[in-house]
């Protein structure tokens, strides 16, 4: 679970989204040490289960209920952290480092607006948006097209749009033809180290491993 002031879905128009992100990066690779560092004690044979525990609780921050649960076989007479979780939370923190590089780079790109033969797009960095406005209806291959690239039509806007993205625009050169100008990234000022790691250690908190 997340902190009260970190949502569960990080949205690319939150102003706040890079931040939010850095901090669920850090709670998953806290997760991830920890479950590693477990697995290494659990798996110990010349350990007693009570000696198991007490490195469990006093070494990765356990509660002593979590640390016994952790001896237990499971269906498939594994103990310790399954080695699916680990999988599974690795690639979780790759395809949030990913999107945070993705975030990174979009905050470098100001809005744009590019005409073509019968209207114009508008890459809009402060609405989070790529938008498509015709000057009359287009025709119907035309509207399934943009369909297909994920534009939905916006009644109030009088215009087709998707979230600001590289493939959005992308998809815009494609239905138009439009060329987009280069961005060169700006500097993005991320939380300190310390705001990072505070808030992670209150998510680590819920999951059942202390800070």
């Amino acid at each position: 679970m997340n902190s009260p002031s970190t949502p569960d879905v990080v949205r690319s128009e939150d102003p706040n989204a890079a931040q939010h992100l850095q901090v669920k990066i850090a709670a998953a690779e806290k997760l991830q040490a920890t479950m590693k560092a477990a697995n290494v004690i659990v798996r110990d044979r010349r350990l007693s289960d009570d000696e198991k525990v007490a490195r469990l609780v006093a070494e990765c921050g356990q509660r002593e209920s979590s640390a016994r649960q952790l001896l237990k076989p499971d269906f498939g007479g594994r103990i310790g952290f399954p080695d699916y979780q680990l999988t599974n939370n690795g690639a979780n923190i790759r395809r949030m480092q990913q999107r945070l590089k993705g975030l990174a780079q979009e905050s470098g790109r100001g809005s744009a607006t590019l005409p073509f033969a019968g209207g114009r797009v508008e890459d809009n960095a402060e609405a989070c948006r790529v938008r498509i406005y015709h000057d009359a209806k287009p025709p119907a291959d035309t509207i399934a097209k943009l369909r297909s690239y994920g534009f939905h039509w916006t009644p109030s806007l009088r215009c087709w749009q998707r979230l600001r993205n590289d493939w959005a625009r992308s998809a815009a050169t494609q239905i138009t033809g439009v060329q987009w100008p280069s961005a060169s990234p700006a500097a993005t000022a991320w939380p300190s180290v310390s705001t990072v790691n505070t808030v992670a250690a209150g998510q680590a908190l819920r999951t059942g491993v202390a800070a």
